[in-house]
């Protein structure tokens, strides 16, 4: 069962400072119907209440995390909808700030866990990622063959999900919302999503649209820890739920840009799709 945890004060709940009787009162109902509405797919924001409440001097209780997930699955399509997907492939075309020749992207990720990502570059070849599903690994002309462990492995394992946000329910021991932050401009409700495996990623959320605007994930690098920032935007109608058409992945030294050009839900899946190659086969053997 997923938990929700919220910041908690005076009593266990989340108190607004009583500069006007009972506002916290009234605040809560409208949140909590405003979040309602949004989750039956009427959209409805609560940024107005916030601005509302912070011009009064009041602090705002941050909505539950399970209202803006729920409310997020209704606008992808629902439910019913989303637990009838099973794997999706794309095409895309990533362009990095380093490198002036665009690359182009093949990637098929599964309900189950298993992944495959190709990137072909005229400037620097071929990297391919992956996961049958238990192993996770990386072929890199720069760097050979590479077997992903810790906090590297959980970090590939979450970006190369189908849609974990969207299957928070099995995905994550629990969720909180922590707090409001901006992105692109926009407001947004910041939540943490804690796996199984206690990966904790971030997630942030337009308090206008409902959808996902960015999302955080913690990962390593030469010098220690650091973060993969993932924003997301140009949602189009994909099958009946929606997909962002653009992502803009930034990590300490590089950014890179993907333009998506193909995206296919249930597709019928090639055999041996996911199976190790011969080379991280032998990086496996060599390891043991």
């Amino acid at each position: 069962m997923v938990k929700n945890i919220h910041s908690k004060k005076e009593n266990g709940e989340i108190r607004v400072k009583r500069a006007m009787p009972g506002l916290a009162a009234v605040l809560s109902f409208l949140l909590s119907t405003a979040f309602g509405a949004a989750g039956q797919g009427a959209g409805l924001s609560i940024t107005a209440l916030t601005i509302a409440a912070q011009a009064a001097g009041q602090t705002s209780p941050l909505p539950q995390a399970e209202s803006i997930l729920e409310a997020y699955v209704a606008k992808c399509g629902g439910q019913a909808l989303l637990d009838k997907i099973v794997n999706r492939r794309t095409i895309s075309t990533m362009t990095l700030s380093l490198l002036p020749a665009s690359a182009e992207v093949r990637t098929i990720v599964t309900k189950a866990g298993p992944y495959r990502c190709i990137v072909n570059s005229p400037s620097f070849g071929k990297i391919e990622y992956g996961s049958d599903g238990g192993t996770v690994w990386e072929i890199n002309p720069m760097t050979g063959p590479q077997i992903k462990e810790g906090l590297e492995r959980r970090r590939f394992q979450a970006l190369y999900s189908l849609d974990l946000a969207l299957r928070w329910r099995e995905a994550f021991q629990r969720v909180e919302c922590t707090g409001l932050a901006e992105v692109g401009g926009r407001p947004a409700f910041k939540l943490t999503a804690v796996t199984s495996d206690d990966y904790a990623i971030t997630y942030y959320f337009d308090q206008t649209s409902g959808l996902l605007a960015k999302v955080e994930y913690p990962m390593e690098t030469v010098t220690g820890q650091s973060l993969q920032e993932v924003f997301l935007d140009d949602y189009r109608s994909v099958a009946g739920t929606l997909f962002p058409y653009r992502q803009v992945r930034k990590e300490p030294g590089r950014q890179m840009t993907l333009i998506f050009t193909s995206v296919e839900f249930n597709v019928e899946v090639p055999e041996g799709t996911f199976d190790l190659p011969e080379a991280i086969l032998k990086t496996s053997k060599l390891a043991k």
